[in-house]
This record gives structure tokens, C-alpha cells and sequence, in this order.
């Protein structure tokens, strides 16, 4: 920009010497007209062709591929972000396609897909974004990172199991956090907090969030004394991470809701108990209908247990349609007169048809977190439906091509245009209960402590 400001004042300044020359001393000689032979004598040199690579023509025939794929596969990719916004996001990507690395670029398209806003639409890197990992894992509680664990064989990071991550290269987690919900989802930062350890916590996205700027990777850990400490954090590769031995902090496994699998239990408190049912995957009905069996079984033995709890915590969605398990007549072997449903950040989709269900049915309250996802929502119409696939970088994008009206949880508000707001991409739970990492340094289940002390 400098250089074209130079130029054209330079240009006006001889204009407006040869102007004043002119004004003093008028021509005398009659105007002819140019012959062809002094246009193309003064005609400008032809500017040189931009030559691009191999590789930059490859990347912008996959902006493209995946401009027109948004356009034409999502059902309304315009729901929330404008056509305008999103050409404008893929047209400054296409220009810097020549300064970017492959993974930076692969980052700003999972981005670029995330702003629409849908959270069934998403972009998966391809496997080269997973090949470099790191030995430790985090969670995110009440807004700060905690490390939960480390593979074994890095027994450095023992000492600071379940202490705060507060850096990165010393980069604040706060601004890396906001990153992070570029890639999940720019409306609910819930959603983007919880898939944050299992989809970005890895060198990769570090180097994208600017984090790349020295050599090396090292987490600023708060001591016992809230002091911060450098420990530098080695990169393995995708095989010694997903096959070798996790150790974790053993008050962090005592929090059985994590382990993301369905199972019934009596959990005893100091003054009752209740009927613990984990509800991570809702695929299969005879699955469900065994937990509800199961349940009545628990409620059978123990006639003086009146708590029902069913943890949709850590369950992501499936099929809605298996709600009707709750309602038919083996059911009514669940007589707690107080129910409880258990929510948070990976509570999305078809858990909302539970959580649905349960409050209808057995007039339950809603305890944790702010959902995932709210009741309304694109989604694939069918399990079968493939993902769009660019044609050179092999990112999978997948373009949800349905809409789904859900339970009315709460009170739907539509702008002027008939659409939800941007601020309606959660649910809102009935009790505010935040799982505390005092709580769990002892071991303790915040959310399941609440209930067992109503």
C-alpha cells in the first residue's frame, strides 16, 4: 500500500509540474491525432503472470470445492453466517494459501465450517493432523484447563496431576480457549471447552493459535502455591499415544461418569443414596431397556431409596426415537419420587429428547451445565450419509442436510426472518452445579454431591 501511495505522488507531482509548464507557455501546434504506431510505442509492458505452485493450485481447488459444497449439499449454510461472511472468510484463505502451512490452512477451514453455526457440520482434519501428540491430557473446569493424566514413561508431570494449565509457550489459555472455540463452536463455548482435550489439545493446534513461535512446547503449571512453573512437554507420536498406558490422577477415575459408557449403580451418600443411571449412548434400545430394567431392579432392593439419577453428561447424542423406552409400562419400575438429569457440555442432540422425556414423564430437574446443542438443529438425515471429501487434501467435511424440531424444552424465540437467535445454541439447566476441583481433588463428584445432599 505504501509503495502504491509513493507511486501515485510521484505521478501527480510530474502532472502538476508539466501542468504548470503548459500554463505558461501554451502550445502552438495543432492537436493531431495518435497514429497506432505511437500507441503501441507507448503502450505499458504487459504485466508478468502470478505463477502459483503445484501446491497452492491445489488448495484453492479445494477452497472452491468446498465453497460450492457448502452451498449446494447443507440444507440452509446460511442459517446463522451470511453467504457474504463466508465467501469473505474463503477468499481470505485463498490468498494466503502461498504464507500458510497445510495445517494452518486445514485449521482455518474446520474454523470456517464451524461458523456456521451447526455443530452437525464440521470438518475433520486429515490423519497427518494427528501424528504428533502430546504424553498428558487436560480438562476443562469452570473455565480453567487442569492436567487429569500422562502416558506412562513421562512420570514428570506426576507432581502436577489435577493442577491448573494456565500457559502454553506462555501463551494465556484464556486467548488459546477462544481459539478453541473457533474450531467447536463460535456460539457455545461449552460444547467447545469439552471437545477441546480430545480434538485439539495436540501440537498441531498450539502451532496454529500462534503458539509456534519458539522451538518446543512448555505448559505453565500452577505448583501448590499457586506459583507458575515451566515444564516442557516432549511430542510422541499417534501410536505410542493411543497405545501405551494412561496414568491418571486417582481421585480424577473416581469420577465414574467419565469413563463415557452406560451402567446402572447404587451410589451411597451420607444420608441416602440413589439410583445412578449413566446414559452415554443412546444407539441401541435393547441397551436402554436393559438400564431401565436394571434400575427398577435397584429401586425393588431397596424400597427406601426414593432418587433416581440419569447422567446425560457425556452423551453426545444418537437416536431420539428410543424415548418411548421411558414411557412404556416397564418403566413404572422406576418409583423414585425425586429425579434428577445430569447435563453439560457434550449433552447434545438426541440427549435433549431425554432430557425431554424425563421431565415429562417423571417430572425431572436438570442439574450441571448448559447443554451442548439446543432443542432445534440441523442434522443428517441418515447414519449413511458420507461426507464431502476435498479433493486433494482429503479433509472430510460433513454438511448436515436436515432439520430437526425438537421437544419444546423452553420457550423457542425467532427473529424476523423465522430463525433461531445465535444465543439459543444451548439449554440451560434447572440447578447450576459446576464440577469443583476441590471437590474433585478429593474425589468427590460435585454434581452428584449436590443431589444426594436434597
Amino acid at each position: 500500500m505504501k509503495k502504491k501511495l509513493c507511486l501515485m505522488l510521484t505521478i501527480l507531482s510530474l502532472l502538476f509540474a508539466c501542468g504548470c509548464d503548459s500554463i505558461g507557455e501554451p502550445s502552438a501546434e495543432p492537436y493531431a491525432e495518435p497514429s497506432a504506431t505511437s500507441l503501441e510505442s507507448t503502450a505499458p509492458e504487459a504485466l508478468p503472470t502470478l505463477t502459483l505452485s503445484q501446491r497452492e493450485r491445489e488448495w484453492l481447488e479445494d477452497l472452491e470445492f468446498l465453497r460450492e459444497a457448502c452451498k449446494t449439499q447443507h440444507i440452509d449454510p446460511f442459517y446463522l453466517c451470511s453467504e457474504e461472511e463466508f465467501d469473505w472468510k474463503l477468499d481470505q484463505l485463498s490468498d494466503k494459501v502461498g504464507t500458510l502451512s497445510d495445517n494452518d490452512i486445514t485449521l482455518e477451514i474446520v474454523s470456517i465450517v464451524a461458523g456456521l453455526g451447526d455443530i452437525h457440520s464440521h470438518a475433520t482434519p486429515p490423519r497427518s493432523y494427528y501424528e504428533r501428540e502430546f504424553p498428558v491430557g487436560i480438562i476443562f473446569l469452570e473455565g480453567r484447563a487442569y492436567l487429569t493424566g500422562y502416558l506412562e514413561g513421562f512420570e514428570q508431570f506426576q507432581p502436577y496431576l489435577l493442577r491448573e494449565v494456565v500457559a502454553v509457550n506462555g501463551v494465556d489459555m484464556a486467548y488459546l480457549k477462544e481459539q478453541a472455540r473457533r474450531l467447536g463452536n463460535p456460539f457455545n463455548s461449552w460444547l467447545s471447552q469439552e471437545g477441546f482435550w480430545y480434538s485439539h489439545f495436540r501440537p498441531a493446534f498450539f502451532d496454529w493459535a500462534g503458539c509456534d513461535y519458539r522451538e518446543g512446547y512448555t505448559l505453565q503449571i500452577l505448583n501448590e502455591n499457586r506459583e507458575v512453573e515451566s515444564v516442557e512437554v516432549p511430542v510422541v507420536g499417534s501410536e505410542e499415544f493411543t497405545q501405551g498406558e494412561w496414568n491418571y490422577a486417582p481421585e480424577y477415575e473416581s469420577l465414574f461418569y467419565l469413563e463415557g459408557k452406560n451402567f446402572v449403580k447404587y451410589v451411597e451418600g451420607p444420608e441416602g443414596g440413589c439410583v445412578y443411571m449413566s446414559l452415554a449412548n443412546v444407539m441401541w434400545e435393547s441397551n436402554i431397556r436393559r438400564l431401565i430394567l436394571e434400575a427398577g431392579e435397584l429401586f425393588e432392593a431397596r424400597p427406601d431409596c426414593d432418587k433416581l439419577v440419569v447422567d446425560l453428561r457425556m452423551c453426545p447424542g444418537g437416536n431420539a426415537k428410543f424415548v418411548s423406552c421411558f414411557r412404556e409400562d416397564y418403566a413404572k419400575g422406576l418409583t423414585a419420587g425425586q429425579v434428577y438429569a445430569l447435563t453439560g457440555g457434550s449433552t447434545a442432540s438426541a440427549a435433549l429428547s431425554y432430557i425431554a422425556v424425563l421431565k415429562d414423564t417423571l417430572g425431572a430437574v436438570t442439574v450441571g451445565e448448559p447443554t451442548g446443542q439446543f432443542t432445534s438443529f440441523f442434522h443428517m438425515q441418515s447414519w449413511s450419509d458420507e461426507p464431502v471429501v476435498l479433493p486433494n487434501s482429503q479433509i472430510s467435511v460433513m454438511l448436515s442436510n436436515s432439520w430437526w424440531d425438537g421437544d419444546p424444552l423452553v420457550e423457542v424465540q425467532y427473529d424476523e426472518n423465522g430463525k433461531l437467535y445465535p444465543w439459543e445454541s444451548m439449554i440451560l439447566p434447572d440447578v447450576y452445579v459446576y464440577q469443583d476441583i476441590k471437590d474433585i481433588r478429593q474425589g468427590l463428584d460435585s454434581v452428584i454431591e449436590w443431589v444426594l445432599a436434597q
